[in-house]
């Protein structure tokens, strides 16, 4: 099938250098939703603007009626580094899907979408349009990633993540003349990242705990009464990460007990689910990248979370990754914000845009794919 035409290798170009540019935080995406929209409907494509409640969410739909194969365009950026871990590529290669599936709409037997979804870093936007029944018609569900270590993949399984912020409460006194008279939050803090480097020797090597001090007082010559710290837990299964919380849970009453204060354990992070991968929808995707001269490795773990694995325990999902650098380089860092502007990242995500694109038809045209899929 028909891929990308030059015209529109140039719109999305200038796309992910645009989204690349101006980066936007977690729900505060309206640039670069704008952008997207505005090339969607130069397309001669109607955006739907604010599904599921989200402002900076979006759908355009190609095809019939009903259900429908959704392609997951991310856009927001992390604080400091900006587009460390690439989105902008992950906008323009879902969007360039939908712009070859579409071109294929006398075809379709079930609709195609372009869904925009927001605060994949912090939020889980992705998660809020599953809560409001955006994927309720979804039949499948494909996306992408560009990859930090140097080589493609398809169907990667994702750790499952959960954020949770710890505060404790002490008693404030003089640091020097009545050190006595307080309870030290911050000792309870540091109690806590000790407990935790502790634990690290019984956990699985591919689960992982790690935190930041957000409070740790406010003048050295004041006993905190407040201390605050952050801590993301990490698992490749649900019912791992059900019992890393509850130890986390119990080393913080530990510190709090130690320290003579008192702890509470809030939510940061809502609940990202491990990455299902859908291995019948991911021979598709390989299928298709293999007309493209790339052979992805399968099924990898990715040591890192997003909210596609929410969308990927009740959707058939799948994804692509693709490289931006020939060596591996860390991701969320200055070299892959660099990497993710590169000759190379934008020439990979159009190998994805069509391999994707090509895989959506393929689903939208096969009845006995998709009932294979649901199975």
């Amino acid at each position: 099938m028909a891929g990308l035409t030059s015209a529109q290798r140039s719109d999305l170009l200038a796309l992910s250098r645009a989204i690349h540019a101006d980066p936007e935080l977690a729900y505060q995406e309206r640039r670069a939703a704008a952008a997207i929209a505005a090339l969607a409907e130069r397309a001669g494509y109607t955006v739907e603007r604010g599904v599921g409640g989200l402002e900076t969410a979006f759908r355009v739909r190609a095809g019939p009626a009903g259900p429908a194969i959704a392609l997951l365009a991310e856009y927001d950026a992390l604080p400091d580094v900006g587009h460390g871990c690439g989105h902008n590529l992950i906008a323009i290669s879902n969007v360039g899907a939908f712009l070859v599936a579409a071109a294929s709409t006398p075809r379709l037997e079930v609709g195609v979408e372009l869904i925009g979804t927001p605060a994949e870093e912090s939020g889980g936007g992705k998660i809020d349009l599953l809560d409001a029944g955006v994927f309720d018609h979804a039949v499948a569900a494909l996306s992408s990633h560009p990859a930090a270590g140097g080589g493609w993949g398809v169907s990667g399984t994702g750790l499952g993540v959960v954020g949770k912020r710890v505060t404790f409460t002490g008693v404030a006194a003089h640091a020097g003349s009545s050190p006595e008279k307080g309870r030290n939050a911050l000792n309870a803090v540091i109690r806590l990242f000790v407990g935790v480097d502790g634990w690290r020797q019984q956990l699985e090597s591919d689960s992982r705990v790690h935190g930041i001090i957000t409070d740790g007082g406010k003048a050295m010559n004041v006993v905190p009464a407040r201390a605050e710290a952050i801590f993301g837990l990490r698992a490749k299964d649900v019912s791992t990460l059900d019992g890393m919380v509850d130890r986390f849970a119990d080393i913080t009453e530990g510190a709090a007990l130690l320290t003579g204060t008192k702890a509470e354990i809030a939510e940061y992070l809502r609940y990202y689910a491990p990455v299902r991968a859908n291995a019948r929808l991911g021979d598709v995707v390989a299928e298709e990248l293999a007309r493209h001269g790339v052979t992805p490795e399968r099924g990898a773990l990715v040591t890192a979370s997003t909210d596609l694995g929410n969308v990927s325990q009740r959707v058939p999902t799948d994804w692509i990754r693709f490289p931006v650098t020939e060596e591996p380089i860390a991701g969320h860092s200055d070299a892959m914000r660099e990497a993710s502007i590169g000759e190379l990242a934008h020439r990979n995500a159009f190998i994805t845009a069509e391999a994707l694109g090509a895989a959506a038809v393929r689903v939208a045209t096969d009845r006995a794919l998709r009932e294979a899929l649901a199975r």
